[in-house]
């Protein structure tokens, strides 16, 4: 056993320790690398496997369910008729229209042919089966077809159509495609007919029926306009609209005259209590009633206390020698008296009586009575500023309805006109009706439908389709994977990620037992002993904590037993997240004493030489947040003097004060964590926990990686 301590001495002060040379932080923003790209594909590859197939899998259903179908063609030509130029006004009263937009009659027509009005009439002509196939049973043939509605087979019907137009064409290309070349065919002229029978129908309505409808729409509107005029009146209040204005003019007037009135009284009101006041501060508030002089100070003691002392003087000086101290001091108080009452003598006292001004007491009663008058002035003229702001709105209503009101007369005049125009020629429109009926139609069929030659197969589409949507889907699964996985794979990644150079990378299959030297460890401990800080060799190295199960204290207890077994040097390995019993007992050693000093760490040797390992380290004051920065600098001091290197080993939960200021002063800061497990957030947090705390951060070890790319993958992508 050897217990680390030394002799209390003055604390040194905070020494400045020049920082190791650090990686740049990271810049803002997140750069997709491929390389991350192809290392989630191989940590990831079940669930972008899974993204393949999904889409891949059911463009291959869909492939081996979907039949051929046989497109027929059909060709429909929209031709300029009056019901597209236009035709005269029959109200007599408005323009006549004469222009043509083509792309619009057609578009027109087209959603005339695809309306539900015209396939459920072509379904309802054609005879059943005729046009769309039976329905296939549920669950491949083990349930019967479900009965479709006229609804559900119009849709199905219009899924089978695909209607073309052009912008410099009047031609419409409408294209049916059904499993076989009979109800394609039946399918297009069924619609055709349907569309041409709905047209005559809805371009056979009779003019008068409109003009009656137009009339019945005005009458309908000069009631409303009626109701209107009576709830404006209503709202408003009116009876006689000119003698409403008036008597709402008096009224304003009456008030406005009132309130001049208020305000000439305030005026003067307002005068007379500035003037009271004026006078009020000119007066003095209390005047001379007696005045009296004298030379005796008020509580003046002085002289009765002179009495005291001397007669205390005669009693002590009887009992005394006449140099005993208190004796003297009694002297000095007796003279310090004797000069405090021969310089009263002359002093003189004078108390004059003062009583209050009888004038200020009348002012203050004027000024109180003129306050009050102003007071109930003010409250008068809030409440006539009151009347006179709703005989203000009084009126803006009253003006406002006088506008409704003549505006809705205008309007019902003109209208009453219309009405009886329309009226009058509604026996015009019922010969107009006879021409309209021997018109001839203005769309005609241009190509009786035809099928095709071959059929259209989707089958090859679709399975093309799946191979590149299930790339499409594994590539942005990948991509995503990538954006969202939240912990490190490999040391490039972490270096990247972090900005800190990858000190050291333990695969899996490294065992870190007992202290045993790999390659990777013994690489780490020669790094970091090479390594120099203003010249010198890092003596205090922290391994800081990611999570509980990053592997730090296999590390550093491996780090620990090299850099004293390779070199020779004397190691002391801090374990500041358990008491150190562990280590001993990996290192075949046990603990005989529990430690009792905070100020000293308590730590027994091992089997191996040159290394010790601290026993309760925690309760030391390098974990006390109260020791003070001067003690834990001076504990440090000495464990550089006395040892060569200390291995401090963070806890997990390291937010506290004591855990900071142990970052800022060591000489060295290590982040452990480990591929494929530590969140990535909660290692930048301890990153940026002791870049805050002022510490020297020189880079990470990575435990747990595992090669995912193969090397020469790896190097065409980097």
């Amino acid at each position: 056993m050897s217990l680390i301590a030394s002799p209390r001495r003055a604390m040194p002060a905070v020494q400045r320790r020049a920082p190791l040379p650090r990686a740049p932080m990271p810049e803002p923003g997140f750069t997709l690398a491929p390389r991350d790209i192809l290392t989630t594909i191989f940590v990831r590859k079940t669930l972008i496997a899974l993204a393949f197939l999904v889409p891949f899998i059911g463009a291959l259903l869909a492939a081996l369910l979907i039949r051929p179908l046989w497109p027929a063609e059909g060709l429909l030509l929209v031709q300029v008729s009056r019901e597209s130029a236009g035709a005269p006004d029959l109200t007599g009263t408005g323009p006549m229209v004469v222009s043509v937009e083509m792309p619009k009659v057609v578009q027109s027509e087209l959603e005339i042919l695809l309306s539900d009005v015209v396939l459920r009439r072509a379904l309802s002509e054609a005879p059943p089966g005729s046009i769309l196939p039976e329905p296939e049973g549920r669950l491949f043939g083990l349930l019967p077809p479900r009965e479709e509605s006229l609804p559900q087979q119009a849709q199905r019907l219009r899924q089978s159509l695909l209607a073309l137009t052009s912008a410099t064409s009047n031609l419409m290309r409408v294209t049916a495609s059904l499993p076989t070349r009979e109800q394609s065919t039946a399918a297009l002229r069924a619609v055709f007919e349907a569309y041409t029978a709905h047209r005559r129908e809805i371009f056979a309505q009779g003019d008068a029926a409109v003009l009656s409808l137009e009339t019945d729409k005005m009458a309908a509107e000069l009631r409303a306009l009626d109701d209107e005029i009576a709830r404006v009146r209503s709202e408003a209040r009116v009876l006689d609209l000119p003698q409403d204005v008036q008597i709402a003019n008096a009224r304003l007037d009456n008030v406005t005259g009132r309130i001049d009135a208020l305000r000439e009284r305030k005026a003067a009101t307002d005068a007379q209590l500035e003037a009271a006041r004026a006078r009020l501060a000119a007066y003095p508030q209390r005047v001379v009633a007696a005045s009296e002089t004298t030379n005796l100070a008020p509580n003046d003691d002085s002289r009765n206390e002179l009495t005291r002392l001397t007669l205390e003087r005669r009693r002590m000086a009887a009992q005394y020698t006449p140099d005993w101290p208190p004796l003297r001091e009694l002297d000095q108080r007796i003279a310090t008296l004797q000069q405090s009452i021969a310089g009263n003598r002359n002093n003189r006292f004078e108390t004059v009586r003062e009583v209050r001004n009888p004038a200020v007491e009348q002012l203050s009663l004027r000024i109180a009575t003129l306050e009050v008058e102003a007071d109930a002035s003010g409250r008068q003229m809030a409440e006539l500023d009151s009347q006179r702001a709703e005989a203000q709105a009084r009126a803006e209503a009253l003006l406002r309805s006088e506008a409704q009101l003549r505006d809705l007369g205008r309007r019902r005049d003109a209208m009453e006109a219309s009405f009886r125009q329309l009226a009058n020629r509604e026996t015009g429109a019922r010969i107009a009706e006879d021409a309209r009926r021997s018109r001839s139609p203005s769309v005609t069929v241009a190509q009786s439908p035809v099928a095709a030659a071959r059929p259209r197969d989707l089958r090859m589409a679709f399975v093309v389709g799946g191979v590149l949507g299930g790339m499409i889907a594994a590539g942005a699964a990948a991509v995503l994977l990538t954006l969202f996985r939240r912990s490190f794979a490999t040391s490039d990644e972490a270096s990247r990620g972090l900005g800190l150079p990858g000190l050291a990378s333990i695969p899996p299959d490294v065992k870190l037992i007992g202290g045993a030297a790999t390659p990777q460890v013994t690489d780490l401990a020669a790094m970091l002993l090479d390594a120099r800080a203003s010249g010198e060799r890092l003596s205090v190295i922290q391994f800081v904590a990611t999570d509980a199960e990053d592997g730090r204290s296999a590390i550093a207890l491996t780090v620990a037993a090299e850099m004293a077994r390779s070199r020779g040097l004397r190691t002391l390995l801090v374990d500041l997240e358990t008491d150190g019993r562990a280590y001993l007992a990996a290192m075949g050693s046990h603990p005989v004493h529990e430690p009792q000093d905070p100020e000293n760490l308590l730590a027994f040797n091992t089997a191996i030489p040159h290394l010790w390992v601290a026993y309760g380290a925690r309760q030391s004051i390098l974990g006390d947040p109260h020791a003070g920065i001067e003690r834990t600098v001076a504990l440090l001091e000495r464990l550089r003097r006395d040892l060569d290197v200390v291995v401090v080993v963070a806890p997990t939960d390291a937010e506290d004060y004591a855990m900071r200021r142990l970052t800022a002063l060591v000489d060295a800061n290590v982040l452990a964590l480990r591929a494929q497990r530590t969140d990535k957030g909660t290692i930048r947090a301890a990153r940026d926990a002791v870049l805050s705390a002022g510490g020297r951060l020189v880079g990470f070890v990575m435990s747990g990686e595992r090669p995912l790319v193969p090397r020469r993958l790896a190097r065409m992508v980097g």
